[in-house]
Parts: C-alpha cells; structure tokens; sequence
C-alpha cells in the first residue's frame, strides 16, 4: 500500500503547486495510462482499484507496468476516487514525471504559443491539436493553464505525452523565436482572415477568448490574422480556431 507521505502528495497533483513541488502529474483512465507505458518518461506508479484486475482492459494494463518494471498498487476504490479528478472516475490512474521539454526539444516546423488561455479543456485540446496536426511544438506563456494539469491532460488525450510542450514568460518566448528566425503570427479578431499558408514554418499565437493575444505579443507579431465567420458572428472558441489555423498553416505539399 502507499505511505500516508505518498498519497498526500499525489492528492496535491491536483493543483499547480503540487505538480511544482513534485514534479509529477497525475493521469486518470485506461487510456492515458496506456500511453504513459508507451511514453519515453518516467510512469512513477500505476494504482488500481481492488476489483479492478478482473476486467481485461485492467489486467492488460497492469501486465504492461509489471514487463516494464513499473510499481503498481492495488488500492481501495475510495482513494481512486479521491486520486481522481473526473466526476465518475475509471478505476486505474498513473503517476509519471513531468518531462522537462524546453526550446532545444523543438525541431523545425510551426510553434504554438499559447498566451493567457486558462481553460483548461482548451488548453488541452489545442495540445492534441498542434500535435495532430504536426506543429514541431506548443508553449504556454501568460497565465496559460497547466498542459500538465488532469483536466488539461485528459482533453490532450494524452498528445502531450508525445510532443514538447511546455510554459515559459513572454519575454523568453519572443527572444527564442527571433533567435530561430521564426516570425509571430498572432490570432486576432479584427485581423485580415488568414488565406494562403506562408512559405515557411511561423510561430501561432492564440490569445484568451475574453482578452486576446497580449500586448507583447502583438508588438512582436509580424502579420495578424483570423479565421473567416459568417456575417453575425463575432468570434470562435480559441479550440476551433486554432485548429483551423494551424490547418491553413500547413504545407500543402
């Protein structure tokens, strides 16, 4: 069984500042666990509800950890239950270390920046996203959500186990960016719509859907652009636009 020690920690992966003291995450359902066998990080445990092991899904999963010499731990359905964050919890969740991607990790191709989205799904969704639709990476700057946080990392589906994604300041992320000779195009509003993808990879900016891209970012931005809506229609969820843009970004060929 876990120490008391153990579980008080990973109950506290729930917030920011555990996952900063601890530098682990937690990931919650059949799913994301099995992508975290498949990942190249560290899976610290895999706790498993008692009864768990009789469904096969489970046993399969558990069978995985035990080849790869992960710890698992069979513990009662409660503390599932209170590890979890969903509303009706699956009965196996995984402890990993939060990789520590940062600017070397990114390869050639178009970045997302994120600044200031703070919802969580959102967050999330636009990870699965730019991995999906082959961005070399996504960084959070502002008051950008945790990617790493369980309602971020569920809505990823777990695509941030497979790309670097990270967070960083603004001032940081506009000095890395110039230094790669990679020009901000920031999502706006009010901008030109956004018609033929450019020559070469750029970095996205995609603002708070209350606040838009900040003032920073904007100032260091060389073109805005938007998503082309239907007369009466004042703006999409960021989710959406992104991923439309990030489309339209992409080399044809």
């Amino acid at each position: 069984m876990p120490t008391r020690a153990e579980v008080k920690a990973w109950r506290s992966l729930h917030r920011g500042k555990g996952r900063r003291e601890t530098g682990c995450f937690l990931a919650e359902g059949r799913r994301l666990v099995g992508e975290m066998l498949d990942w190249r990080g560290r899976t610290v445990a895999v706790l498993y509800a008692d009864a768990a092991p009789a469904t096969p899904p489970v046993r399969d999963l558990l069978d995985r950890a035990a080849r790869q010499g992960v710890r698992t731990e069979a513990v009662p359905a409660a503390l599932i239950a209170a590890l979890a964050d969903a509303a009706t919890p699956q009965p196996v969740v995984a402890i990993g270390e939060i990789p520590s991607y940062g600017w070397d990790d990114i390869g050639p191709g178009t970045i997302v920046l994120l600044d200031g989205v703070q919802d969580p799904g959102n967050v999330g969704t636009l990870v699965r996203t730019a991995v999906s639709l082959g961005a070399a990476g996504l960084v959070g700057v502002g008051d950008t959500a945790d990617p790493w946080g369980p309602k971020a990392l569920r809505a990823s589906a777990g695509a941030a186990l497979r790309g670097p994604v990270f967070r960083t300041d603004v001032a940081d992320a506009v000095a890395r960016l110039a230094g790669r000779g990679l020009p901000i195009w920031a999502a706006a509003a009010d901008a030109p719509p956004l018609g033929h993808a450019p020559r070469g990879p750029v970095a996205l900016a995609l603002g708070s859907e209350a606040h838009g891209v900040s003032a920073a970012l904007l100032a260091a931005a060389e073109r805005l652009v938007s998503v082309p809506l239907a007369r009466g229609v004042e703006s999409l969820n960021v989710a959406a636009a992104g991923a439309i843009l990030l489309d339209r970004l992409r080399d044809p060929t």
